[in-house]
């Protein structure tokens, strides 16, 4: 177990996994007035603070990091397509040199050995002070990110353009080498999307060019001519749940999957849609309820750490903050798996909850008569950071403080509240 002195700071480690990674990236530069490392910081500390604007930002928390920077300096630094670009490829570093260190939350599945397995989906800003207005409305910002559902790392994909460009026609435009978001070769990569994703010639595309699969669900208005109900194991505990898996044939000839899927808890009915042929049916219906936590991301975003708007006008400055809010959602990943690692800290409040809600579920279950799939009781964690962690670490951060000290702290909140 690692050994830290009394005095290493929460700012210390928290930080630590970016030192080095703006001065390895092609697109680092000398700049004397505000350095590559330094932005970064203020970059992250400018989502973590809930900030309403730059300005306020620069008045409330900046101090602590620059005491003489001026204002123009660093709205222009927000506008630099060359530091867009810094943040973009810092972000991918520390995610390479995260993956094999985090806890990899789909490894009881053994299945997934050859797949990376991705929840992506777009969502939504207000628009910056300072953007026009369209038949007298300002159009609001879309961000379309990819959640890792092994690591819960968070890659931004692309900003929207236009007035509301289309789920699809985003996809498109990442082309299905940017679906594959640089997974190595020989591994499978699954995209589960919502029904906007839905485009049998795009699929067929991303399948054959790049292994990039995907998982929806079906909506309405969709024929396809049955060919056949594929064999599956009904007595694998976590196909329970599953009704049919079929074979089927679009109009235009593209060979999918239907899976039918009734939820033991609920009594709702599912269609999942996949042109995936290998995965078993029960394996892809808890895939496309882990969907869910990409949403259970954004929901922190917006709502905890108050990134609801637009940082300004502009592709770059949109694109940058995509980066920063990506860059700050891994560090805190990393960070709590820190906490665990090197001094045990969990949430046992939240733990209990947690073990209250499966009990419910088991006996809800019980109650209907409906078996609940074995991967719906396993592998069950936390998919966000609780309010009080990102209170607890705003503080710790403002105040520079030792992380023995503020570790203790930690574990007194965990325990009561």
């Amino acid at each position: 177990m690692p050994v830290f002195s009394n005095t290493t700071t929460v700012n210390e480690i928290f930080f630590g996994p970016l030192q080095g990674l703006a001065v390895a990236s092609p697109f680092h530069y000398p700049c004397r007035e505000l350095d590559d490392e330094l932005w970064l910081l203020l970059g992250v500390d400018r989502v973590l603070k809930s900030a309403r604007s730059g300005r306020g930002f620069l008045q409330e928390h900046a101090p602590s990091r620059v005491d003489a920077l001026g204002h123009s300096t660093y709205f222009a630094s927000l506008n630099s397509p060359r530091r867009q670009q810094l943040a973009g490829d810092v972000n991918e570093q520390l995610m390479a040199v995260a993956t094999p260190l985090l806890r990899d939350r789909l490894d009881h599945i053994p299945e997934l050995a050859r797949y990376e397995v991705f929840a992506v989906d777009g969502h939504w800003h207000q628009a910056a002070t300072h953007d026009p207005r369209h038949e007298g409305q300002k159009m609001a910002v879309g961000h379309f990110h990819s959640l890792n559902l092994r690591n819960h790392l968070l890659r931004p994909l692309a900003v929207g353009e236009g007035l509301h460009e289309h789920d699809i026609s985003v996809l498109k435009r990442l082309k299905p080498s940017g679906l594959r978001q640089k997974v190595a070769k020989g591994r499978r990569v699954l995209a589960v999307y919502d029904r906007a994703s839905i485009d049998y010639g795009f699929w067929k595309r991303c399948r054959q060019e790049c292994a990039v699969y995907f998982l929806s669900r079906t909506k309405e208005g969709l024929v396809f001519e049955w060919i056949s109900s594929r064999l599956w194991n009904r007595n694998d505990p976590r196909n329970r749940g599953i009704s049919d898996d079929r074979q089927v044939l679009t109009p235009e000839g593209h060979g999918l999957r239907v899976i039918h899927y009734t939820d033991p808890l609920t009594g709702k009915f599912y269609e999942f849609l996949t042109n995936d042929m290998e995965l078993s049916p029960g394996v892809l219906a808890e895939l496309y309820r882990r969907r869910w936590e990409i949403e259970k991301v954004f929901d922190e975003l917006k709502n905890q750490l108050e990134e609801r708007k637009a940082w300004g006008t502009g592709l770059d400055i949109r694109r940058l903050q995509g980066h920063l809010t990506a860059l700050t959602h891994n560090l805190m990943v990393i960070y709590e798996q820190h906490l665990e690692r090197a001094h045990g800290v969990q949430n046992i409040a939240e733990d209990r909850r947690r073990e209250t809600r499966l009990d419910e579920l088991k006996d809800i279950a019980a109650q209907t008569c409906r078996g609940l799939s074995s991967l719906l009781l396993s592998g069950r964690r936390a998919t966000q950071r609780s309010i009080k962690f990102l209170r607890w670490l705003r503080h710790a951060l403002a105040t520079n403080l030792a992380e023995t000290l503020a570790v203790t702290r930690l574990r007194r909140l965990y325990a009561r509240l």
